[in-house]
């Protein structure tokens, strides 16, 4: 590692301890749910996400499965919301069979209680199997409407990929794709303008399918304001955001002018405790490249810091 690698991992690892509690929504069952109310109270729909990925061991992923399938049981009308299951938190790293048959279970759970289960989008080489199992399901008609799947648009053969697997008409996250996953540069595409008009393609392309896409932003104004222009009415798609004060100040004035906008919540458990920190680095590293670029992110942060801060000083 030179030193400069070694500089940025300390300063993310800095970041994370000092920020990444921020974005975790809660360290249990009963407080991710008291944050989903929270949330649904002032006027947001909710996406559970247990934290984890890339595992290999069967007695991990069977937790991740019972953790989630406790999730829905405990939900209520003030607190009930999708769940985002990674595929290879609840088996597909061991076997795509295992991931289908676990699916299944929260798939099922799910619509017993009325909510979709979005599968998310990981490593470029998980993404042929997801896309087949999540077919699998969405071309059922009695799962069809209870089943997502996260796109990223940063994806050089996301196009054709969708054609393959037989996407289009069915229910879709759109993301730009967060870069987070170490891809081979024939995989991605590198250029900014061709990635949004990839996102914006496929955001039009859903809805002319007869579908209500979810346009997963963060931070982005400019894509809120192109997004508002492509589907002028509130019902015609849904924001979608991150739990935490990246993109607060904006999602909050989405909700209020009447936009629906739905907030992702990342968790964890005792059994999964420390799932946190990897997901924290992330976060941390993303800040560190919008710190000296966006004014909004720079008085996100430091607000977050110094009420952090406070509550130290308070215990």
């Amino acid at each position: 590692m030179s030193i400069s690698e070694y500089l940025l991992r300390l300063l993310d690892t800095i970041g994370c301890n000092l920020i990444g509690p921020s974005f975790v929504g809660g360290h249990s069952i009963e407080e991710v749910l008291a944050t989903g109310a929270e949330l649904k109270r002032r006027g947001f729909k909710i996406t559970y996400n247990l934290l984890g990925e890339h595992v290999k061991d069967w007695a991990r992923v069977n937790l991740a499965v019972a953790t989630t399938l406790d999730l829905i049981g405990a939900m209520d009308a003030t607190n009930s919301g999708n769940i985002s299951i990674k595929p290879t938190l609840y088996g597909l790293e061991i076997s795509p069979n295992l991931f289908y048959e676990h699916a299944g279970e929260v798939i099922e759970r799910g619509k017993k209680v009325g909510i979709e289960t979005e599968f998310d989008a990981e490593h470029f080489r998980f993404i042929p199997l997801t896309f087949a199992i999540f077919n699998a399901f969405a071309s059922q008609f009695h799962y069809k409407g209870f089943v997502r799947q996260a796109v990223q648009a940063h994806l050089k053969r996301i196009l054709p990929l969708m054609d393959e697997y037989e996407l289009w008409d069915k229910n879709l996250r759109i993301v730009q794709g967060s870069g987070i996953y170490p891809e081979l540069p024939n995989v991605v595409v590198q250029n900014e303008e061709e990635i949004s008009a990839q996102y914006y393609a496929i955001a039009r392309r859903n809805h002319q399918e007869g579908q209500v896409p979810f346009i997963a932003t963060m931070r982005n104004r400019r894509r809120v304001r192109d997004i508002k222009k492509i589907f002028p009415s509130p019902y015609m798609f849904a924001f979608q955001t991150l739990y935490g004060p990246l993109g607060k100040e904006l999602s909050e004035e989405l909700v209020q002018d009447g936009w629906q906008v739905r907030m992702y919540i990342p968790f964890v458990v005792d059994w999964c405790k420390d799932e946190w920190k990897p997901y924290g680095m992330r976060r941390s590293a993303t800040i560190r490249r919008l710190m000296w670029e966006d004014q909004e992110v720079r008085r996100a942060i430091l607000r977050e810091i110094i009420k952090r801060l406070l509550s130290v000083v308070k215990k």
